[in-house]
């Protein structure tokens, strides 16, 4: 297998899944019968588009069919990860993150995966004209799914554009025509239907919006100054006229409180974060400031303004596997920091802070994430361990059974029931009185054996 990622043209992916489907009744390995049918899961009927599915929500003033989807990582590089992704029932992508340094050798092995994960890979692999094209190409052919599939609701598909690291680089040419075509991608879906009309002219009149997108999230190096991030915000809203969310760290929880869920609560002990992780990270009081400011300034246009809860975890490299002093923690061992600084979050504004949710979630706590507000959840570590796009599927089917069984008939009720009370309580409803740390913490104990990677 090669260690580099090589795009094929439009027509070479369509062509491909059409043959597969044909005669193996698979795309891209999922077999048919795995695929999410919208409003049934795997196995039900379509639903009617009047009839809307419990999970159908709205984000950025679009119909969004799910709650879930890929993180941006080594996974939402590529057109035909993202059909995975999109074939196992996400349907917030979340593209991978990309800057104007576009030809970084990234270092081998950039990722280690176990129970929880870590990695020193950062940034994307394509060029940034690669990276653009890879996401167009992955939107028409989400288009064509669509309407092959058979499925009569809206598509209600979100693509989550990422941009990092720094103002001056998210403001260059390179970075500025990049955004551009996502906003207005008509002249590369212009080529894309000259394709279709060629080789499969019974795609060539479906409707294939051409922007892409119109939000953003903002992906900034660890120790970024907070003078930088509202800027590289402001700029974003301001100028771009884009949907924000800007991604926070965990660092956010403090010294004290994230070394004691590590060490003490779920047996991390040999962890170790040097001081200046914290003392270069923004800091608690400057992200509320930060965030109350960017949500005047995006009301004033007429967007939304929200955080991303969270990125990875700056530490020392005690593993020794991957190369390099310092690497990256992700995975569920950060759901229970994530968490923490999601409620204290949620009880600072509360609950009128929109948060999109990523640290350590799967198919058995993405509904407690849900009910306590977040919208979307998205997932990289998961999908990285045996089973891969496939353990979407199982988030959807639980998702759906504890709707049910609540009795909540849409997401928004979900989040408005009181949770059971053998569930974590975080998110808006917990008093200022409650313990700072939730109850019924995943039973992540390393110190005294991983849970295998393949178990869902």
């Amino acid at each position: 297998m090669s260690d580099r990622m090589h795009p094929q043209p439009f027509d070479v992916l369509l062509r491909w899944m059409l043959d597969e489907l044909e005669h193996s009744g698979s795309i891209f390995g999922i077999p048919r019968a795995l695929f999410y049918v919208p409003g049934g899961g795997k196995a039900s009927p379509t639903r009617s588009a009047k009839n809307a599915s419990p999970l159908q929500s709205r984000i950025f003033d679009h119909t969004l069919a799910t709650p879930i989807g890929p993180a941006a990582g080594p996974h939402t590089q590529l057109a035909q990860n993202i059909v995975c992704a999109w074939l196992s029932g996400a349907r917030f992508i979340e593209l991978k993150t990309v800057q104007i340094m576009d030809q970084l050798e990234i270092p081998r092995p950039c990722i280690d995966m176990e129970d929880e994960g870590y990695n020193v890979e950062w940034s994307q692999e394509l060029r940034l004209e690669q990276s653009a094209d890879e996401y167009i190409k992955a939107w028409a052919l989400v288009h064509i799914l669509h309407h092959l599939l058979g499925f009569s609701d809206p598509v209600g598909t979100v693509f989550n554009m990422s941009v990092g690291y720094n103002l001056e680089g998210i403001q260059s040419p390179p970075m500025t025509r990049f955004m551009d075509t996502l906003a207005d991608a008509s002249e590369p879906l212009a080529a894309i239907r000259g394709a279709l009309r060629c080789q499969f002219p019974q795609f060539a009149d479906l409707p294939i919006p051409s922007q892409v997108t119109d939000n953003v999230t903002l992906s900034t190096m660890h120790g970024c100054p907070p003078n930088e991030i509202e800027r590289i915000c402001r700029y974003l809203l301001e100028e771009r006229g884009l949907h924000t969310t800007v991604k926070l760290n965990p660092t956010l929880l403090g010294k004290e409180t994230v070394l004691d869920i590590l060490h003490e609560r779920l047996g991390f002990r040999e962890i170790v974060i040097p001081d200046d992780v914290f003392a270069h990270d923004l800091r608690y009081e400057q992200a509320v400031a930060l965030i109350r400011d960017l949500q005047g300034v995006a009301a004033a246009r007429g967007l939304a303004f929200g955080v991303k809860l969270s990125n990875t975890l700056g530490m020392s490299n005690h593993r020794r596997v991957l190369p390099g002093d310092e690497m990256y923690m992700s995975g569920r061992a950060l759901y229970p920091v994530t968490i923490n600084l999601f409620n204290k979050l949620a009880h600072e504004f509360d609950g009128a802070l929109p948060v999109s949710y990523s640290a350590g979630a799967d198919a058995l706590n993405v509904t407690t994430i849900l009910a306590c507000g977040a919208r979307p959840v998205t997932v990289a570590s998961d999908l990285l361990k045996p089973g891969g796009y496939l353990r979407l599927l199982q988030y959807l089917e639980n998702v759906e059974r504890e709707m049910a069984a609540r009795g909540a008939a849409s997401l928004d009720e979900l989040a408005s029931l009181d949770e059971p009370a053998d569930e974590p309580r975080a998110g808006r409803r917990r008093g200022a009185d409650e313990p700072a740390l939730p109850e019924g913490l995943p039973p992540l104990r390393p110190a005294e054996g991983r849970i295998g990677v393949g178990a869902v």
